[in-house]
């Protein structure tokens, strides 16, 4: 939601959402953000919607109204911007709301508080395993058999992880699961996957006694009545009712512990028990493997994102124009299709795609140095699709590469396909692509992006598709669009 915070003054705090009428700033009694000031009009200014966009407008006040320090009559707002009406600040705030699993988790107990006797710790035994017969029916097996088969098979890492811990949350009885991760250096603990039954409650209370121990141990642990614990005090009668026994797992990457597995039981009928320890035990090794695996595949598209991005720069050179064009248009599909939440798998693809989409035009140069840029620029999709033909694994981004000059009416080139019947990463790569180009005009001073975004806005549904467009104009209002070089695909 896009909002307009008082920075300075005496309505300093007071916040106001952004409506789809304007809102006027000023010193009259009828204005929405009245603003007692002898520098300011009467009628100041107006802050107004436009599709996505937000912008300030001067109404030909006295002394001026300022962004950033910049006097202006109109002009389009980005996260952050400060603007200055008389003595008073204001700030544009542009708050997109965080979709993160397991927000609100509240840590009970003191760090070094003593476990008592009801705690045991489950110790590997290093010597070997014992042998399991044929037709052994066994619910930790089946289960660790059917975790195993979701953590292999599922693509997304966080949703395999998700469903691993509902079905050890549902199998061992326990009112909430937790997957902890551990992050590197701070080694802060934070809630990645939060499960809940319908018995739950509103309050997610976990042991910081158990999760320092087990962190620090890297052995799991089971406490089979927490309410015997002398961690808890008379005045905490509240939590002993909410958390009855507990088990607690590391999932290690390498020597380091990594993340926690973590479940409780408040039902007093229902004690999680040793087999229960054992099972969240197993689960959590296979967690482990899966987190390693998924680690080591990370550098490796890490490295090969890297190699391409570096030919990509080496085939821009001696092209003035075009120097950074393919990482730009990678960052701006990033954030794009960040906003737009798709999945990891799309966004790797959209990024490989927009660092490979001009890779044709060497190809054209080679096999005609005398090559006007007319003719590279109709030759090289084809080009560039006939080069990356082949290649394993690449057919969705060549899907892109070969729409990347097409329109959503069918006025591109060279195939005149239409917006229905292009993959979304293309429709993106479309957008990026032109973005850029119209940014990074030859011959001409660089437009500002806030009249290309405008211009674009207004082809959305016709040369651009419609929600690529106002995921575009997001980023840009958000802060988003400049930054995805930072994104955790690189």
């Amino acid at each position: 939601m896009a909002t307009i915070r008082i920075k300075t003054g005496p309505n300093k705090g007071k916040n106001y959402d952004i409506p789809d009428t304007p809102l006027t700033v000023g010193r009259e009694e009828n204005q929405i953000i009245q603003i007692l000031d002898q520098g300011v009009s009467r009628a100041h200014a107006e802050i107004f919607r436009l599709g996505e966009m937000c912008f300030i407008r001067d109404l030909n006040s006295t002394n001026g109204t300022f962004v950033n320090d910049v006097k202006v009559t109109e002009e389009s707002l980005r996260a952050g911007d400060e603007m200055l009406i008389g003595t008073t600040v204001l700030i544009f705030e542009d708050q997109v709301p965080l979709k993160v699993s397991g927000q609100g988790v509240e840590f009970e107990g003191e760090e070094n508080a003593k476990i008592e006797t009801t705690t045991v710790e489950l110790k590997v035994d290093t010597r070997g395993t014992r042998a399991i017969g044929k037709e052994v029916q066994s619910r930790n097996l089946t289960l660790i058999s059917q975790a195993g088969r979701i953590l292999r098979g599922e693509r997304e890492l966080q949703a395999a992880q998700e469903k691993t811990v509902e079905i050890l949350c549902a199998a061992i009885g326990a009112n909430q699961g937790f997957l902890f991760a551990i992050e590197p250096g701070t080694e802060k603990i934070q809630p990645r996957i939060v499960v809940e039954n319908e018995d739950s409650g509103p309050d997610r209370k976990v042991s910081r006694t158990i999760i320092n121990r087990v962190k620090t141990s890297g052995l799991p642990l089971l406490t089979s009545d927490a309410t015997l614990d002398e961690r808890f005090s008379l005045s905490e009668s509240v939590i002993l009712r909410k958390i009855k026994s507990v088990i607690c797992a590391p999932v290690h990457v390498g020597e380091r512990v990594d993340g926690l597995l973590y479940f409780h039981s408040s039902k007093m009928d229902h004690a999680l028990t040793t087999e229960d320890l054992e099972l969240v035990t197993s689960v959590a090794l296979q967690l482990s493997m899966s987190m390693a695996s998924n680690a080591q595949a990370e550098r490796t598209r890490q490295r090969l994102t890297g190699a391409i991005r570096a030919i990509a720069g080496v085939l821009e050179t001696g092209d003035a124009r075009g120097q950074g064009h393919t990482q730009r248009v990678a960052e701006y599909c990033t954030a794009i299709a960040t906003q737009m939440n798709l999945g990891i798998d799309d966004l790797r693809r959209v990024r490989l795609a927009a660092l490979l989409h001009d890779v044709g035009k060497v190809a054209v140069r080679l096999a005609n140095p005398a090559a006007t840029p007319e003719q590279i620029r109709e030759q090289h999709v084809e080009a560039g699709e006939r080069m990356l033909t082949g290649i394993e694994g690449l057919d969705p981004v060549l899907a892109a590469i070969r729409c990347h000059h097409e329109r959503a009416d069918g006025s591109g080139f060279p195939n005149k396909v239409k917006n229905a019947d292009m993959p979304v990463i293309a429709r993106i790569l479309i957008v990026a692509n032109a973005f850029d180009d119209s940014c990074t005009k030859q011959g001409a001073t660089s437009p500002p992006a806030k009249d290309v975004l405008k211009d674009m806005a207004l082809k959305g549904g016709t040369e651009f598709d419609d929600e690529v467009i106002k995921a575009l104009v997001l980023c840009y209002r958000n802060g988003t669009l400049y930054g995805a070089s930072a994104h955790p695909l690189e």
